[in-house]
């Protein structure tokens, strides 16, 4: 499997790297064994065995915590960031295992059609009103529902992790699965930005 060889290489290389300050073999180490010296991360290096971290969906927050403190010389926040949110800790294994998301989701998911078409509707009539008390009282009404399903997806999603962790987060159907519901994320999150965005047009006095 393409993912599996990529993850292969990038644990062969961080196994072999040298300390840049006294050539001693580091591996993994964030700070050199021998002259005690932080060392830069690999490009593509595995950000869970960086932090000591068992390679699972589930992260006990506290722990990861605990582990960047500690480690917080040489790891940047927006590493640590991607292992303490769900999303991009999801994104981010199917990065690991050679099935990226994606940075455009334009179809739209068979299971938020409706709501998408109903929005979209929704905005189009607050566009083109010029009376639009009861456009904007819709628009206003879909953007909860918007964040509503958001908050139930994200729930989800982190309660599948612990379900997929125990039968095995690497397998085809796992991740197939983690790739579709990221997708709905992705796109009810367009689609929630582009609701507050018209409101806030709406709200700014020309």
């Amino acid at each position: 499997m393409e993912g599996s060889s990529a993850s292969l290489m990038v644990r062969a290389e961080t196994r072999e790297r040298e300390c840049w300050h006294c050539s001693a073999r580091t591996g993994l180490a964030l700070v050199c064994g021998q002259c005690e010296a932080p060392q830069p991360l690999a490009a593509g290096v595995d950000l869970f065995a960086v932090l000591g971290l068992r390679r699972r969906l589930v992260v006990d927050p506290d722990d990861l915590e605990r582990r960047y403190h500690e480690a917080s010389r040489v790891v940047h926040p927006d590493r640590h960031q991607t292992l303490r949110d769900p999303i991009a800790r999801g994104r981010y294994w199917l990065e690991l295992h050679g099935s990226p998301l994606g940075e455009r989701n334009n179809q739209v998911p068979p299971a938020l059609a409706e709501l998408v078409f109903e929005t979209q509707e929704h905005l189009a009539e607050l566009r083109g009103a010029s009376d639009s008390g009861a456009a904007r009282e819709s628009i206003e009404s879909a953007y909860a529902d918007i964040d509503a399903r958001l908050r139930a997806l994200v729930a989800e999603l982190e309660a599948r992790y612990a379900v997929w962790d125990a039968a095995g987060g690497e397998t085809s159907d796992a991740l197939a699965e983690l790739k579709r519901r990221l997708s709905e994320i992705a796109y009810l999150n367009t689609l929630r930005d582009d609701v507050d965005e018209t409101l806030d047009a709406l709200r700014t006095p020309s």
